[in-house]
């Protein structure tokens, strides 16, 4: 199952401290016996063959469950745990630990799986999704920006620049705005991380289509290939466009991200066979190279999370380095090396 899939089925948790739940007695003999229980955290539990079958976010999501039930006030979830309920992408597996924020200021001790954090928070950047208590859209992706290598950030970034943002919980709210992101950075009371992040909200670009293109970009940004143009137009004989993800007029050549969901999930295959998307991503290609670019250059996740073989792609291809590597690279690389390969 991959780690962002948006389609992975939540799981239920069971508290054995609810009116209707089992003892914890009975539930820790079947954990311990592997009897088709998990126990996510102390007092909450969950089936374990859902546990195996659903991603690394929906099982984040349920220790973050199971951390905000069983407090006594109800918390506020910041970072990776208010990205996690925003529905922000990253790069990587989840985190084991939920990141809360001291609003309080009791400086409360980090520990059994809570990390608590003192940065100033203002009571308009906390808003409630679900009935869950988070840092607001601007306020995480800066937050993020701060703490997370140059890739991860712009995953983050790309996604929630956009328009408009899909909850989990259904519905739509607006996007976080560059200017917006770096107001937010710049009148922060920490200045840790603060370099990385005015790069990478400059960086971001709304227009990027998924996680695995957005990886992509910063990969060809740290790498020093020319910046592509995103989701460009390429107009057809009916009247109609095809659009390409990538696109370097200058080199007569046009790229495409080949992530697993164009192929698996309905929202893109609309109940078509892989066969028959296969063979319109042939003929879609072709009109292209016929009308608009003689060259194409396709890539998938084996290729966008290693940066070597990602560049001799780009080069056989023929699009040349316009510039020397970024010198963080070798973090950027770290970053990449623990994506995951699904989108």
């Amino acid at each position: 199952m991959s780690l962002f899939d948006p389609d992975a089925p939540p799981l239920d948790v069971e508290f054995t401290r609810a009116p209707t739940g089992r003892s914890a007695r009975t539930l820790q003999r079947r954990t311990a016996s592997g009897d088709g229980v998990v126990r996510v955290r102390a007092g909450a539990f969950t089936d374990a063959r859902e546990w195996h079958a659903t991603s690394s976010l929906e099982r984040y999501r349920a220790l973050i469950r199971a951390v905000v039930t069983t407090r006594s006030a109800p918390p506020v979830l910041c970072r990776e745990s208010a990205a996690a309920i925003w529905g922000i992408p990253r790069l990587g597996r989840w985190p084991d630990a939920v990141h809360l924020a001291d609003v309080g200021r009791t400086r409360p001790r980090s520990r059994n799986g809570v990390v608590w954090h003192q940065d100033r928070l203002e009571a308009s950047e906390v808003v409630e999704i679900g009935g869950v208590f988070v840092t607001d859209l601007t306020r995480t992706l800066v937050d993020l920006a701060r703490v997370t290598p140059f890739l991860g950030a712009v995953v983050s970034l790309d996604y929630g620049m956009r328009a408009r943002v899909m909850l989990p919980t259904g519905g739509w709210v607006r996007g976080a705005s560059r200017d917006e992101l770096t107001e937010r950075l710049e009148c922060g009371a920490s200045p840790r991380g603060r370099h990385g992040a005015r790069t990478a909200i400059a960086f971001g670009d709304q227009a990027s289509g998924s996680v695995g293109e957005s990886l992509s970009r910063g990969q060809m940004h740290l790498l020093g290939f020319p910046a592509p143009r995103l989701q460009v137009r390429m107009p057809r004989p009916d009247g109609r466009d095809d659009i390409v993800d990538f696109d370097w007029p200058e080199f007569g050549l046009f790229g495409e991200f080949d992530g697993h969901g164009k192929y698996l999930r309905s929202e893109y295959t609309r109940g078509r066979a892989i066969a028959d998307i296969v063979i319109a991503e042939k003929r879609r290609e072709d009109r292209i190279r016929r009308r608009h670019r003689p060259f194409a250059v396709r890539w998938e996740w084996s290729i966008a999370r290693r940066p070597r073989l990602l560049a001799q792609h780009l080069e056989e291809a023929g699009l040349p380095r316009v510039r020397h590597r970024a010198r963080h690279f070798a973090t950027g690389s770290t970053d990449a090396r623990q994506a995951n390969g699904g989108e």
